[in-house]
């Protein structure tokens, strides 16, 4: 059997996942594809527009076997910790062959050799690294221009220019780091790169490949009240019927981060003597921006653009207010660096036909595996039973908001198609 990973949001599903997918089984000529995907809350800091059970059926419905959930300290983490997460549960289950992802350059020598860049650290990494950032560069953009001084020793201008293309582009970053993650695991995992098309990363166009950001704009700016019936005929072009289906029959209503703004500033309120450096990635410089600036609070998304700066981009700001949100800490989160990226694999749901991929994984994996809630409590340490329970909590938060009442998780069953 040849099992294929994928790593993903679908955030949501759309015809270039499903291409993604159907590409690299036909391909690889792979059997299985198992994707880890993040639950309610994603990368870029910010609720999931559909829960975790209604994209995870999307996904099992266009070409996924198993589903399984990755948990919310690294589907809210930078690309860094989101791509070490995710690729530590798929190495540990022990049954996949291929790490699969698109890349607007899928060139694998690049990939390769600016992962070797960010594992060895070379003095003259380091040292432009920090420069950088002390002229008040952000991290990204600090990481960015160290890293294309130190590729000018390496590649030819031809290359180099493709190389700095590649440094800016969303999904090339990801696919260093999941390159990256699989060479500091020693992973047996081969990457698999496939090029990125259609619409960019953060285009609003709802165009045959689109992004998921075009399609999440619609669904939040679409006012009506019929917006699951129309949203066959304005989508039909740019989704699977699979993803259609999910969103027409989607009970309780998509979400953005503006939908949070007043459990954010009724935390951001109650933590205002403590400052908030408890919480993951959040300095004692950001700490006292937010505090200086709390009483002209509004909504998320104008609070993050009021403490954005040359260094610290918007991105950073949402994932930091999230975390304040969500109660997700920074001494929790070296706690499960130093664990190796604390794992476990729970099932969101899986193909009938692919029973035999579970009993696989079930004697291979190095890590709990489970369907059933209930079953967690019996298997899982304490440092997973928490990262466990964590993960649940922003399921709740996200219900309350989703649906007007928290719902009980260990009530849902995993999905089988």
């Amino acid at each position: 059997m040849k099992t294929i990973g994928v790593i993903a949001e679908f955030n949501p599903l759309h015809n270039g996942h499903k291409y993604l997918i159907d590409t690299c089984k036909n391909e690889l000529n792979a059997d299985r594809c198992i994707v880890v995907m993040s639950g309610d809350f994603v990368q870029r800091g910010a609720p999931a527009v559909m829960n975790n059970f209604s994209r995870a059926k999307a996904a099992l419905l266009s070409g996924a076997d198993i589903v399984f959930e990755l948990p919310v300290y690294y589907s809210l983490g930078s690309a860094e910790f989101f791509a070490r997460g995710a690729v530590s549960l798929l190495d540990r289950l022990g049954v996949v062959d291929y790490l699969c992802f698109g890349s607007e350059y899928p060139d694998v020598d690049k990939l390769n050799a600016i992962s070797d860049i960010l594992i060895e650290e070379p003095t003259s990494y380091r040292d432009e690294l920090n420069s950088a950032l002390k002229s008040g560069l952000s991290y990204p953009a600090a990481r960015s221009l160290a890293l294309k001084n130190n590729l000018t020793k390496i590649l030819d201008e031809a290359s180099l220019a493709e190389a700095d293309a590649l440094l800016s582009s969303p999904n090339s970053i990801l696919a260093v780091e999941y390159i990256k993650s699989l060479k500091i695991l020693n992973s047996t995992i081969t990457p698999y790169p496939i090029l990125r098309t259609g619409s960019s990363y953060h285009s609003k166009d709802l165009l045959p490949l689109p992004s998921s950001s075009g399609i999440r704009a619609w669904l939040l700016s679409e006012k009506s009240e019929n917006i699951k019936d129309s949203s066959r005929k304005v989508l039909c072009s740019v989704m699977p019927d699979a993803a259609l289906d999910t969103i027409s029959s989607y009970e309780g209503r998509f979400l953005d981060s503006s939908d949070f703004s007043s459990l954010l500033c009724y935390r951001l309120l109650s933590e205002e003597k403590n400052g908030y450096t408890d919480y993951l990635d959040i300095t004692k410089d950001l700490s006292n921006k937010i505090a200086s600036s709390l009483y002209s609070f509004t909504d998320t998304a104008s609070f993050c653009m009021k403490l954005k700066s040359k260094d610290l981009t918007y991105t950073r700001i949402s994932r930091c207010m999230m975390h304040i949100l969500l109660g997700i800490t920074e001494k929790n989160m070296n706690e499960y660096k130093e664990d190796g990226f604390t794992s476990y694999g729970r099932i969101l749901g899986f193909k009938k036909e692919s029973s035999d991929l579970i009993s696989l994984i079930n004697k291979k994996s190095k890590i709990p595996v489970f369907s059933r809630l209930k079953d967690a409590d019996k298997i899982l340490n304490p440092l997973e039973k928490r990262l466990f329970d964590e993960t649940l909590n922003s399921g709740k938060i996200y219900s309350l908001i989703r649906e007007g009442a928290v719902c009980n998780e260990y009530r849902k069953v995993p999905l089988i198609i």
